[in-house]
Formats: structure tokens, sequence, C-alpha cells
């Protein structure tokens, strides 16, 4: 289709044009950065044309970008000329077109499922579009909201401008640039976990291996299914994402947050969170031996400049990134230090250099904090908690934890626990200690706690701890540390949570939904050299390694029941196609014809009226998808960004009042105070305001399908 190869040859020229600023900086293990030079480019460009928002019109500042960043890409090209001929003639080039192939095959894969199920419609899709078409309509920051007219985004945006300038840049419809997002996201992470995977085993098994689990497997819920209905027909791909708690909890992974379609902050920082990863393991940048540190301060504060940079890119594009990021940054950036003693010289320095770093992310993205309010919630008195941070002891199921996280932890558990054994009779210098206490603290948390989730976790996290600073060093203790770092996220759901306003029964929605998504794509990374690592071991009983392979095939084959299953249910979809509102058309004709004469007429920021009702709902159906503001969308969520601000309640009454009012006459100081322009009527207002809409018949009439009329004051 011209639209994808369009798409693509954007996403090509834009990591071409990023390579010169990556090849310096990243190792030949991870060819030279190209695997992430496409979303490099992307936060580079999106980063300086939103400072320049603020002071020149948001297209003019995009085209400056995008000429800077070809003008120092040609200077550092230029500057390199020999060491990239010579890189690209030993065989460099093979690496890039390898690498160009893995992102090919993850973006179509994801193309083909968009292209099976393209609506952007249901959930939060018009949430995530109505922003992005906002931001394609902006002409400055901060941008305005879709949902409350007058008002800027109370929201983590960043994400939302990144793929709005892509959108930009591309010369196609925005119902069709949205679904190549999504593709575009899913495509990214499979070749980028690929790569990092590639960078710490060099193997491309692994790396395969490695891409497969950050995308394209789903939960063990899809194979429990088929054992349910002996076929992997009518699966149901909502149910796999609400495991844990009985559906009280959100356990999204990867392959269902691409197929499920919301372009939501969580799911856009995903590229960009394996970024993050890729530079931290990267031996160029952070060094495992002691040896090997730079010894030009200068030189040494580089790496922590990019990571300062990356990471504040991704706290911008979703703040649950912060708490995880921190430690991933702590344990991987000081690997190569010992364990004890824990106050040392080059610990302090670290510590002051990660202290440096949060400052730098603060400064560096500060334009977008000083307009933003964040949506504090107090806690409950009856509730332990230090500011937002709430602990309480979780009563998770073994059964519903291992169904989301079965294969993915059990390489890395069988691994930790052969090695933190050993320890135990062998000395195992630091580590020893830290592998008897978790032997000890298996029985004492297993009678506290009243399920198995909360001491397995706690013994796996001080296994890995243990192994890690016994005799591990290198990349090998990098990866120990890494899973540790994926099961501190899943431990910390099992003991504490982020208040959030969703209320007492889902008091720990968001946390695990977070958590579990960020702990899913470590262990992509941890898992397939934890498991590469466990067939390298000579085993004194023979068949072992036989039974660890099997395990892990089985596991493999029974996570890829969800995927298949969902593939063959959207196959048989008879409106297949990559144009988001093709819906719209089918189902809402006049609507949509009314949605087309809007987006063609209508170019200023002018402010629409159309009816306020439910989230996840199809109110607020032509903010959405034209991007124009309304004065009110959905007052659920306007209420939640803003801490329920009076205000949100307050126009819904007024948006009821206008359309329920008898006469023109009694609202025109309500039309006025939000400047609204155009009044829109269709099937849902007639439905819900019927008795006053005639009113409007005193107003031009500028559009009419159906029951659909568009009025301009």
């Amino acid at each position: 289709m011209p639209a994808v190869i369009v798409w693509w040859l954007l996403l090509e020229g834009l990591g071409l044009l990023a390579l010169p600023l990556t090849f310096p900086l990243f190792g030949p293990r991870t060819a030279h950065g190209y695997p992430f030079a496409k979303i490099a480019a992307l936060l580079l460009l999106t980063y300086v044309a939103w400072m320049l928002g603020f002071v020149i019109p948001l297209g003019s500042a995009l085209r400056v970008a995008v000429i800077g960043l070809a003008v120092v890409s040609g200077a550092l090209a230029l500057a390199q000329r020999e060491r990239l001929a010579e890189w690209l003639g030993s065989g460099g080039w093979r690496e890039l077109v390898r690498h160009d192939g893995l992102w090919t095959v993850g973006f179509l894969f994801f193309v083909f499922q968009r292209w099976m199920a393209p609506d952007i419609f249901g959930a939060e899709k018009y949430m995530d579009f109505a922003f992005l078409n906002s931001l394609i309509r902006a002409d400055g920051m901060p941008p305005p909201d879709p949902w409350m007219s007058g008002d800027i985004i109370n929201y983590y945006y960043f994400g939302y401008l990144m793929f709005a300038n892509l959108m930009r840049l591309a010369p196609l419809a925005v119902v069709v640039s949205y679904n190549l997002c999504v593709a575009t996201v899913g495509g990214l992470a499979f070749s980028q976990t690929a790569a990092v995977v590639l960078a710490v085993t060099q193997r491309w098994g692994w790396a395969l291996l490695g891409g497969s689990l950050s995308t394209f497997v789903g939960n063990l819920d899809g194979f429990l299914q088929f054992l349910e209905k002996g076929t992997l027909r009518g699966m149901d791909y909502w149910r796999s994402s609400r495991v844990v708690a009985k559906g009280d909890t959100i356990n999204e992974f990867p392959f269902f947050s691409t197929i499920h379609g919301d372009l939501h902050p969580h799911f856009m920082v995903l590229p960009v969170s394996i970024v993050l990863l890729g530079i931290l393991l990267d031996e160029q940048l952070f060094p495992s031996q002691a040896d090997a540190q730079p010894q030009n301060p200068w030189r040494a504060l580089v790496p922590f400049a990019l990571v300062t940079f990356v990471f504040g890119a991704m706290v911008a594009i979703s703040n649950w990134e912060l708490p995880m990021g921190v430690l991933v940054i702590a344990l991987l950036a000081g690997r190569w230090q010992p364990l004890f003693p824990l106050f040392s010289r080059a610990r302090i320095q670290l510590v002051l250099r990660l202290v440096a770093m949060l400052i730098g992310v603060y400064v560096l993205f500060m334009p977008f904090y000083l307009n933003f309010v964040p949506p504090l919630v107090r806690p409950d008195p009856r509730e332990l908690c230090i500011g937002s941070a709430c602990f309480a002891i979780a009563k998770t199921s073994l059964r519903e934890f291992l169904t989301v996280y079965g294969l993915l932890l059990f390489p890395p558990v069988v691994l930790v626990g052969t090695r933190a054994w050993e320890l135990i009779p062998s000395g195992g210098g630091e580590g020893r200690h830290l592998a008897i206490a978790a032997a000890g603290l298996a029985i004492v948390f297993a009678a506290i706690a009243g399920n198995a989730v909360l001491p397995l976790l706690a013994v796996l996290l001080i296994g890995a701890l243990a192994v890690a600073y016994a005799g591990s060093e290198g990349t090998e203790r990098a990866l120990y540390l890494l899973i540790a770092a994926a099961v501190t996220a899943l431990l910390a759901c099992e003991v504490a949570y982020l208040k959030d306003s969703y209320g007492e029964k889902l008091y720990r929605m968001n946390t695990v939904f977070k958590l579990y998504f960020q702990a899913w794509t470590i262990l992509a990374i941890a898992t397939p050299w934890a498991f590469g690592t466990l067939l390298a071991l000579r085993w004194r009983w023979a068949p072992m390694r036989r039974a660890i392979a099997v395990a892990v095939a089985l596991l493999f084959a029974a996570s890829v029941c969800y995927p298949l299953g969902i593939t063959l249910d959207r196959s048989g979809s008879p409106y297949k196609t990559l144009d988001g509102n093709a819906y719209l058309a089918r189902d809402h004709p006049d609507d949509f014809a009314a949605l087309q004469w809007l987006r063609q007429n209508v170019s200023e920021p002018a402010v629409i009226l159309e009816a306020t009702g439910d989230p996840y709902s199809y109110f607020a159906r032509f903010s959405s998808n034209s991007g124009l503001p309304t004065v009110l969308g959905w007052a659920n969520h306007e209420g939640l960004w803003r801490q329920h601000d009076q205000t949100v309640m307050e126009r819904r009454e007024h948006v009821l009042r206008i359309y329920n009012a008898s006469t023109l006459a009694e609202v025109q100081p309500l039309l006025d105070r939000y400047k609204v322009r155009y009044i829109i009527v269709g099937d849902l207002e007639r439905e819900k305001h019927r008795p006053g809409l005639d009113k409007f018949a005193e107003l031009e009439p500028v559009f009419r399908s159906g029951g659909t009329v568009i009025y301009r004051r």
C-alpha cells in the first residue's frame, strides 16, 4: 500500500539522518546505535520543535528542527567520514540491513494487525486521537485542550507531540497515520529489543527470541482459553489483560496494547524506554569494568548527559517511568562497583551524578512542568501512606501471577535459584549472606503473606542481587541486576501502590498496570540471556538441559496461543482497511459527512459545541476526530486530570443548559462566554436534548446531511 511505503521511507530517512549522531556514542555491539536512530531522531526533532514552539508557530518550529538536524548530521558525517566508511566497508552495511529487516518485519506485522481492526473508536482512542489532532492543529505551546476549550492540556502530552510531529512530516491522512503510529511503536519495540539482546548475547537466535517476547507473544491466559474452548477461535482478547485480582487490576502487555490500539503514554514510551536500556547496557557508554571507566571527568559525564535527556523524555511522555527509571539507572550505571563498602567514594560520586541527572531531567523539560498541575489524590486517613505512596500487603493469586509471567520468569527463576544455591556451601564472597537471607525469608514471608507470590518475588530479588555481586561481573552482572529491577517492580505491586482516583476496590489498578508493563519490557531482554546461560551450564544431571529447553518451548508455545487466536478471529473481518474513520462512514454516515466538512472548511481553532456524556463512548466524536476544541468532551477524564476542578462540572451543566433551553436568548451569554462558533445537532444530540433543539433554527445552517446539522454563529 502506498501509505505504508511512504511511512516506512519516512522512518528510514529519520534513522539514517540520526546515524552520524549515534555512531560516536554507541559501541559496535549495538551497531553504533543504529537500531535506536529512528526514535532518537524523532525525540530530538520533537524536543527542539517543542522548545521553539513557545516562541514561534509549531509548524515553523518543526521545519527549523528538521533543517537543524540535517545540518548537524551532515557536519558529523563529514567529520567522521573515514570511520563511517571503514565500519560500513567492513560489514557495517550488513548490520544496517539486518536491523532494518527486523524493524520492517515488526512494523509490517503490526500494520497487518491494525489493517484487520483499524477503528479509532472504543476504550480511550477518542482521547488519544483528540490530543493528536489538537497538536497537529496547534500553532504553539503549551497546547490547547480539545475537550476544554480555552484551556491548555493538563496531561502528559510529549508523546502525543512526538507522534503528531511524525504525522506532520508524512503527507498522509491522519486517520491512516494514527494506525501507522501504533504499528511503528510495535515494530520499534520488536527490533530494538532484539538489538539489545543481540548486543549482550551476540546470538541472533536469542535476539529474535527477545524481540518476540517483547511484542509477539501473549500471556498464558490465551492457552487457558484454548483449553476451555477446545479451539483458538473466539478468543476473549480483553480478558487476558485483566487476569490479576479478578479484573480489579490491569495487566497489559505489548502485544495486547498494540492490537488494542490506544496510542497512550504507557505505550508510546515503550521504544524510548528500550533505548534507555540499550544505553545502560552498552559497554562503550557504561563499561562494566573499573579499569575501563573514563579517566577524564568530563568524558565520564557524557553517558549521564545522554541518559538525562532520554530519561527526561520518558518521564515527560509517561510520569510512571520515573520510579523504575531511577532504579534501573542506579543499578546499571554503577554495576562495576562491588557491593561493599556501601559508602565508597565511587558510590557517593554515582549518587551525586544521579541527583544531578534528576535535576537535569526537570530543567530540560521545565516548560512542561511549569504548565502542568499533577492530579494528586489525598489518601484516606485509614491508609498507611507517605505522600501519594501507600503501603498494603496484596493477596495476589499465584495462579493469576504465573498466568501473566510464567514464561518470562521461568528461565530467570531457574538460573538465579541454581546460582544462588551454589553460593551457600561454597562461600560466594559478598553474595553468600544474601543467599542465606533469601532462603530464610522464603519461610518467613510465606507464613506472613498467606500466598506464594510475595515470598517468591522477595527470594528471587535477594537471590538475583546475591548472584550479581558474588563473582559475576561485566555484562553478566548487569543482566542479573536487570532481573533484580524487574522483580522489584513486580514485588512493589504486592506491598505498595500509588494513590489515584479509582476508588477502594481498584486501589492498585494503575500501579499493577504500569509496573507490570515495565517489568515485561525488562524481562524480554533478560529472559533470553538467562535461557541461553542455563543451556550453557554444565549440569550434574545430564537431562536437565533438555528438560529446561522443553519447558521453555512449551511455555512459549502456550504464550503464542493468544496472538494466534486474536489473528484468526480478526482475519474474518469484512472491513479491512487502515482508515481509522471507515467505521464512521459505515455506521454514522451523516456525522462522517459533517466531520469531513469541518476538516475541509474550518482551519482556525474555532470552538464547536457538541453533546457531552459518558467516557469510553461515542460522545466527543467531533472534537476527537477533528482536533477542534469543544466546550467539554469527556467530563470524567477532565475531572481526573484537573483534580476534580469544579469548572469541569460547571461546563457540563452549561452544555446541558445550552442544548435544553427553550430560546436562544437564554443561552446567548454562555455561547459568548465559551466563544462557540459552530453548534452541532446530530442523532446523539437529538437523543439526549430533543426538546430544546428547535431554537437553533434561528442560526445559519452551514451544513446538513440527514439528521446532522452544523449551525454557525
